[in-house]
């Protein structure tokens, strides 16, 4: 009974009933104190919607909330998703304050609240791309975001399906039209090994999509294409072993390192997969090749223009954007000294980049105390001193000058009327 009445609940969500304030899921909340390179505006006084939001953003966390690190600073993730708003993190390895997966809410504006909460889930799990409709235990058991924000920890699977263990990522694809009603999922693992002692994985890559029937109140898989061996094409020049895979938001490419390729040095490269959702064979052509070796290669979201995605990393430390349009990389600022990016960095759907770091506040040159500090760094890019030097030496004015608080807004304000929860 109790089952059925939490499901009901979660239809009446999606259907449009009253959402249900985030507040009132119990969460661990703290305040914190952001400093940026521009004023940044309060709760209270709102930043007018065509205003540049901050170039950079520090939002530490507390240790008292979260836990601390060896040096006494706030215990960050190893494995952090971006929701597509910015306004929540997903993180795996959280320490003993929060499990070993919590949800993390940023504030609206620059400054205010930051939120935590359980999750029943395992290190690495993941969200579904795209939508975050879902978000995906390591056992293929998927959840319904809104449930396990509220619930955290009490919050139940809806179905078990698609690839499974370390390295999986899932996106949600595009509806379509000529199968009405079905949400289609596509995602890729690195398989684990045939040793039950190596959890690391190691092998080819491999894809499955499923499609699910969600009516709100149940959801079900009606179709798969069972677990798919990819890219074999190119085991003359690429090798079979690809290593640090991260799928498109839209489904329809990845990227990853070809370990031992038979051409070429190991560099993170990224490949086509089909358009059509069930197709089992894929084409994984290459379709970029950035030269390095860096972790995770993060997809944007592909812009309106049909321009590629972009790409963010991080890499000793710093965090870099990729744009394929451009074939350029743009390594971004930093405001605070000693500033290191602990995780995989995000790119939100208004282009913002989100990512974990440590840094120290440091008042001046000659501060005898430069405290250690832990938490998030929002970041827009447009207002990158490399990407403005760029255009400059073009001669020409950047296509986009910055991201504006009421693109902000717009972003959170949809995804929360998508997901039923206040903005």
């Amino acid at each position: 009974m109790q089952q059925a009445l939490r499901h009901r609940f979660f239809a009446l969500l999606l259907l449009g009933a009253p959402c249900l304030s985030v507040a009132a899921a119990q969460a661990v909340e703290f305040a914190t104190t952001a400093s940026a390179t521009t004023p940044v505006a309060t709760a209270s006084a709102p930043a007018a919607p065509d205003t540049c939001i901050a170039p950079i953003t520090y939002l530490p966390l507390d240790p008292a909330q979260v836990g601390a690190d060896s040096n006494g600073a706030a215990a960050l993730g190893t494995y952090e998703r971006i929701s597509p708003d910015g306004r929540f993190i997903l993180r795996s390895y959280s320490g003993a304050r929060l499990g070993q997966v919590s949800l993390i809410e940023l504030p609206a504006q620059g400054s205010g609240p930051i939120r935590a909460y359980r999750t029943p889930f395992s290190n690495e799990a993941f969200p579904v791309q795209r939508t975050w409709r879902y978000l995906v235990d390591v056992n293929g058991d998927h959840y319904r975001f809104a449930q396990v924000l509220h619930e955290q920890t009490h919050a139940k699977p809806l179905f078990r399906a698609g690839m499974t263990g370390f390295y999986a990522v899932a996106s949600e694809m595009a509806p379509d039209p000529s199968q009405p009603g079905l949400i289609f999922i596509r995602s890729i693992s690195w398989p684990q090994s045939a040793n039950p002692n190596d959890d690391q994985g190691v092998g080819p890559l491999q894809a499955q999509t499923i499609a699910v029937r969600d009516d709100g109140v149940q959801a079900r898989v009606v179709k798969s294409t069972g677990a798919q061996y990819i890219c074999t094409q190119r085991d003359a020049i690429d090798g079979n072993v690809y290593a640090l895979p991260m799928l498109s938001i839209n489904g329809r490419e990845f990227s990853s390192i070809p370990q031992v390729p038979r051409q070429g040095q190991p560099s993170m490269r990224v490949y086509g997969l089909a358009d059509q959702p069930m197709a089992k064979n894929h084409p994984c052509d290459l379709r970029a090749d950035l030269g390095i070796m860096p972790a995770k290669a993060v997809f944007g979201f592909p812009p309106a223009d049909g321009a590629p995605a972009r790409l963010v990393y991080s890499d000793l430390g710093n965090v870099y954007v990729y744009d394929r349009a451009l074939k350029t990389t743009f390594r971004l600022d930093h405001a605070k000294d000693r500033v290191l990016a602990s995780a995989f960095p995000g790119l939100t759907r208004d282009g913002r980049v989100i990512y974990a770091a440590t840094w120290h506040d440091c008042p001046d040159a000659d501060a005898a105390a430069c405290p250690e500090r832990a938490g998030y760094v929002v970041i827009d890019p447009y207002q990158a001193t490399s990407y403005r030097q760029y255009w400059q030496a073009k001669n020409q004015t950047p296509p986009k000058a910055c991201i504006t608080a009421g693109e902000v807004v717009s972003q959170r304000t949809a995804f929360a009327h998508q997901q039923g929860i206040e903005p």
